[in-house]
């Protein structure tokens, strides 16, 4: 991990050679010595870190750890000191009068530095610490020494993201107690098991299944947690199963806990409901949440509660009835269920390699996981990176070296000690890049996309051995974590690449747990605002993410980065906090920040102080979820912003929204460096210049809003980066949208993402075409389109959304259905015309297609041959389509059908062809497997067939069956 702290050092002493290289007059001969130094300690490093176990050798590696963050701090706060002196000219005169005493002392500084990594290397080398002077990333241990290590892609078995063998009884159980017929008595299933027994995997199965929609009205997945709050969870259940169309940070500032309760019963009295508490730790978190899930009504009487929790005893003493209660421990894999799930991970992408030479190895290692899925997993996603037998008998040793001497005595026992090793496996950069993800609450989702602009601004990813951009090579450290199982995806998108991620408990708990070791990390929540003081022959934590809280670290000096979270500012907008943050004690007391993301606080003021202009070492730059209505003009010095992130204005209600206006000054032209800007657009600005053309390096520019600022637009407009690749603007007038069309990105054919909303009631007409267009290939146009789609559209488009565009042609579908490599699609009040038809042939790629209020709408034919890859399908609001569409029943690939808000004709018919309400599908194949299956099968009702049969588990082959209609 030392290694990463001091590839992080050199990257950014780097960047500072070049990009303050005013700043640095007098000393840059120092600062190169000082980072070839410690280039020079990175190739001790990497066998150093291997060999922490050795005290000497330990203690060594935080020393040098310590001296990288020194050099870093040296370098920092000389910076700073000249930035701060060039304001005006008295203070620059001062300067110039101790200048040369200043630059004496800092060249002592570093030299004291470079004395002390010196010594440490010839320690290092007196007790055989090796040099590798190869130094790439990616580098694991193997028969020849050190290689280059590429990480393997492999396919997803399901749709959430998961390996799922061995549990097809443990799923027939469950999914007969919660949605087969006479198990009403039955109120709450608690899935009780160890960490890494798979309880929540059981539980999402059952959640996700088809058959739930059709058995319940409504239903809601909460994650509890160690951190939880019962406003916040219950204002989450309300939203989900049917309350007010509110975010749920508004429902927490409007409702109290009772009237929440209130409002829940009094609409889960009238419903049949599934709601899902994940992770459950305490009594006291039930003790306030069942009490808002009524059970035993004439209407509910159906409803089922499914609690996952490592803790038997919460659940027997909180639930009143045990007759009510049934309890599901999740069996351990079985022998051969192990090894299927670990070849199928280790093993799976490999072709024509000799499976039994390595299947004695591998069952040996399985034999020490106890049958517990995430252990297996965790082996599993070691060995994936490993393709010779050797490797895996190194892997072997590790293992048993882990297991046998229970060398980290790890809580979590085997699966604990698995999950560490999978730690110690990863190549030193992905190490930081993991124990980054500690910065975010338990159970959260992740968003991808901030997650790889904050590695970037806080310099773990690097282009040193690559031509790719920084972004690409920070989505490829997503990737293989996702290939070594560290992460679980949660969504992907229209190309498979990773959106949204989650990390299980017990892997957090090594996150975090290894950061504070390491003082990478510090947390801080309303259970541990004061983790005491730290001494000066520590190691300072260099971030600290405050979850929950405006309470600040007072002990740390040199804090690089600073985070304000909570689970629900991810999830949603904001949380709702009694305090406000002091930004005047963040810029007086952390002045070498180089990222601050605050999330969801409130200030006094609701202006950022100008203050915030004197962290000039800031990259990255979040405001997300608050009061702040007004930027100071001091952002435009922090000319090594990377990111600044400006949305979602949080005012207590819309009327506010309307009436207020954002101070957006003109604070741009500065920041060179800027890569992505996103701006709000949910209140109108009060700009009066607003300079964007020097930006080049700009590849995001999200939520321009020139509404009444026409001139500054068209200004403007034609100066943007020819390097920009997401675009996201409003217009209200003609000049604008032409204007906007034209942008230099998209004439050069570099934009791919292009959202333009019209307002006004603007019209798309006479633009600029954009079929030509090869690499756009997301586009969001709201607005009437009152010109030939054909010209609109771009030959290579994946995803497109037309939104009240009110097109009255009747060719609207042909037009879409040409796009060849169209696979998604949303109409919402797009088409004025009676009749939609899909031609043979059209739409060869669509997999999604949402279709809603199209309000004359009367009939919709697909001919045969058309639509070959759609797999869902959503139809709502088209209150005049009475008929279910001609040629639906012949997509036999259509695996989700969901219509909702339509004439009562249609939904009779949709039941007539297999479809319920929400979704209900039988295989097309389904006599073929009833006759091969291994056990009889109860075909009556069509529900219980229905069920048996999206288990699959008495499969001879185990293949999904594809899906087609059923006439019933």
């Amino acid at each position: 991990m030392a290694a990463s702290d001091v590839a992080s050092a050199v990257q950014l002493i780097g960047t500072l050679l070049i990009q303050e290289a005013n700043s640095l007059y007098g000393v840059e001969a120092q600062v190169q010595g000082l980072q070839e130094e410690l280039e020079f300690m990175q190739q001790y490093l990497h066998d150093a870190d291997a060999r922490q176990e050795d005290r000497e050798i330990g203690v060594l590696v935080r020393q040098v750890r310590k001296l990288a963050y020194d050099a870093e701090d040296v370098i920092d706060t000389y910076i700073l000191k000249v930035r701060q002196s060039n304001r005006n000219w008295l203070m620059k005169f001062a300067y110039m009068m101790y200048k040369f005493p200043q630059i004496y002392e800092v060249r002592e500084q570093i030299q004291i530095v470079q004395t002390s990594l010196k010594r440490v290397g010839e320690k290092l080398n007196s007790h055989g610490v090796r040099r590798i002077t190869n130094l790439q990333r990616g580098l694991v241990p193997s028969e020849n020494g050190y290689r280059r290590q590429r990480p393997r892609s492999y396919s997803y078995e399901d749709n959430e993201g998961e390996f799922v063998v061995g549990m097809e009884e443990d799923i027939r159980k469950l999914v007969d107690m919660v949605m087969g017929e006479g198990r009403t008595q039955v109120g709450v299933v608690s899935i009780v098991g160890m960490g890494g027994s798979g309880k929540t995997t059981l539980a999402r199965k059952i959640y996700n299944h088809p058959y739930a929609k059709e058995c319940f009205d409504c239903s809601a997945w909460v994650c509890i947690s160690q951190e939880w709050s019962t406003q916040h969870i219950l204002s989450e259940i309300l939203r989900k199963v049917g309350g007010p169309e509110q975010p749920t940070t508004k429902l927490q500032k409007t409702l109290s806990v009772e009237e929440l309760v209130d409002k829940l019963r009094c609409i889960l009295q009238k419903k049949s409901y599934l709601v899902v508490l994940d992770d459950v730790w305490s009594e006291e978190a039930l003790e306030e949440i069942l009490p808002a899930l009524p059970r035993g009504g004439s209407v509910n009487k159906g409803s089922k509660i499914i609690i996952t929790t490592r803790n038997r005893e919460i659940i027997q003493f909180r639930v009143s009835h045990q007759k009510y209660l049934y309890v599901h421990e999740p069996r351990p894999l079985t022998e051969e269920s192990s090894w299927e799930l670990f070849s199928k991970i280790a093993l799976g992408h490999r072709k024509n390699i000799d499976e039994e030479s390595f299947k004695s190895v591998g069952k040996d290692m399985l034999s020490k996981c106890d049958g517990l899925p995430l252990a297996v997993v965790a082996l599993a996603g070691i060995l994936n990176t490993r393709t010779t037998i050797g490797e895996w008998h190194q892997v072997a040793e590790a293992v048993k070296s882990r297991i046998m001497n229970g060398r980290c005595g790890n809580v979590y026992g085997r699966v604990g000690e698995l999950l560490a090793l999978s730690y110690d496996d990863l190549p030193y950069d992905l190490k930081a890049c993991f124990l980054y993800l500690g910065v975010f609450p338990e159970d959260c989702q992740i968003p991808v996309g901030i997650l790889t602009r904050m590695w970037i601004a806080e310099g773990l990813v690097s282009t040193q051995y690559t031509e790719m951009s920084l972004e690409d090579v920070a989505l490829q450290r997503v990737e293989e974590l996702s290939h070594r199982f560290m992460i679980q995806v949660v969504r992907t998108n229209y190309k498979g690449v990773i959106k949204a991620i989650r990390l299980h408990d017990l892997l957090r708990d090594i996150s975090v747990q290894k950061a504070k070791e390491q003082s990478f990390l510090q947390i801080y929540t309303p259970n541990n605002s004061d983790c005491g003081h730290v001494s000066m022959l520590e190691i300072q934590p260099r971030r600290a993410a405050v979850h929950a809280s405006t309470a600040l670290p007072t002990h740390i000096s040199h804090l690089r980065s600073l985070i304000l979270l909570t689970r629900s500012s991810i999830l949603h907008s904001s949380y709702n906090c009694e305090e406000e943050l002091n930004f005047r004690f963040v810029s007086q007391n952390f002045k070498l920040l180089r990222l601050l993301s605050i999330w969801g606080i409130k200030t006094v003021s609701g202006i950022l102080p100008k203050q915030i202009g004197c962290l000039v070492h800031l990259r990255y730059l979040a405001i997300r979820a608050t009061n702040i209505i007004a930027l100071p003009s001091t952002i435009g010095g922090l000319r090594n912003l990377l990111t600044l992130d400006y949305r979602d204005i949080d005012l207590e209600n819309e009327v506010q929204k309307e009436n207020v206006k954002i101070d957006l000054p003109d604070i741009f032209q500065g920041l060179v460096l800027l890569r992505h800007l996103f701006l709000p657009i949910e209140c109108p600005w009060s700009v009066q210049e607003l300079k964007l053309g020097d930006m080049r390096n700009l590849q995001t520019l999200w939520g321009l809003n020139m509404e009444n600022h026409s001139l500054c637009f068209l200004r403007e407009m034609p100066n943007l980066s020819t390097s920009l690749k997401k675009l996201k603007i409003v217009v209200s007038r003609e000049t604008e949208l032409k204007a906007a069309f034209r942008c230099p990105s998209l004439m050069a054919d570099v934009l791919h993402t292009f959202h333009c909303d019209l307002r006004d009631r603007l019209a798309l007409c006479d633009v600029e075409p954009l079929h030509t267009r090869q690499h756009l290939l997301k586009l969001t146009l709201i607005g009437e389109i009152q010109m030939r789609l054909a010209l609109v559209l771009p030959i290579n488009l994946v995803k497109l959304e037309l939104r009240d565009s009110m097109i009255e042609d009747p060719s609207l579908m042909k037009a879409l259905g040409a796009l060849a490599h169209l696979k998604r699609l949303s109409l919402t009040n797009a088409y004025v015309g009676a009749k939609l038809s899909c031609m043979a042939g059209s739409f060869p790629q669509l997999e999604e297609l949402n279709v809603e209020s199209l309000p004359i709408l009367t009939t919709w034919t697909i001919e045969k041959g058309s639509m070959p890859c759609l797999k869902k399908l959503e139809i709502s609001r088209c209150w005049c389509l009475k008929k279910f569409p001609d040629g639906l029943p012949l997509v036999t690939t259509l695996e989700q059908l969901e219509f909702f808000d339509m004439p009562n004709a249609f939904n009779r018919q949709a039941t007539k062809y297999g479809w319920a309400p929400l979704k209900l599908r039988l295989p097309h194949n389904f006599a073929s497997i009833i006759t091969h299956s291994d056990s009889p099968v109860d075909s009556s009702p069509i529900r219980k067939l229905y069920e048996q049969l999206i288990v699959g588990i008495f499969l001879d082959n185990k293949t999904k069956a594809s899906y087609s209609t059923l006439e019933i």
